[in-house]
């Protein structure tokens, strides 16, 4: 399968490949930018190479994964975003991690609609889920612009998380209310 890349208007997802395993690595490596995700630790390299390969294994099987997220104006990775099929729950997760030096500019929100939109018009989804830590007020943020509520609390992987949801039709209705702010729906 030959993995798309979805372009917003500042944003381009694009398909992973292993040179962007340093990159990421970097990413991963900035000051508690994993605080919220189960295992805070930074990966060593060749696990930040595991996750590339992984992603792109699971495009393959499930015709959704995550994307390396760029500038439209350059090639530099910023982080992920993209769509998970996580076994645990039968469903599927709307995910991103950003560099931290892009936070509070609509990135993640502007790559989350993306991936949004494709998992509901391309893949066939009928619902997509998105897991926060309870603290995390900035992720939950973004997944409320995306239009995802409040579905449970939940506990997964030793770790309190709420859990928001989204429906096809419910997306599409939140798409066409963002019309009516343009501005608010494509940069966040």
């Amino acid at each position: 399968m030959s993995i798309p890349d979805l372009r917003t208007s500042r944003l381009i997802l694009r398909p992973w490949t292993l040179e962007d395993a340093r990159a990421l690595f970097s990413i991963l490596h900035e000051e508690d930018i994993l605080q919220y995700f189960p295992n805070p630790a930074p990966l060593p390299l060749d696990k930040v190479q595991n996750y590339i390969s992984h992603q792109l294994r699971h495009w393959q099987e499930h015709g959704y994964g995550h994307w390396a997220v760029t500038l439209r104006e350059k090639d530099e990775v910023l982080g992920w975003c993209g769509l998970e099929y996580l076994p645990e729950l039968n469903e599927t997760e709307v995910a991103y991690l950003l560099s931290k030096n892009t936070w509070g500019k609509g990135f993640a929100t502007e790559a989350a609609r993306a991936a949004l939109r494709f998992g509901f018009n391309n893949t066939g989804l009928e619902a997509i889920i998105g897991l926060v830590h309870p603290e995390n007020r900035a992720s939950i943020r973004v997944l409320e612009k995306c239009g995802l509520t409040l579905a449970s609390r939940i506990t997964l992987w030793g770790l309190e998380m709420c859990r928001y949801r989204i429906e096809r039709t419910d997306h599409y209705i939140h798409v066409a209310n963002s019309l009516g702010n343009l501005e608010s729906f494509l940069g966040g």
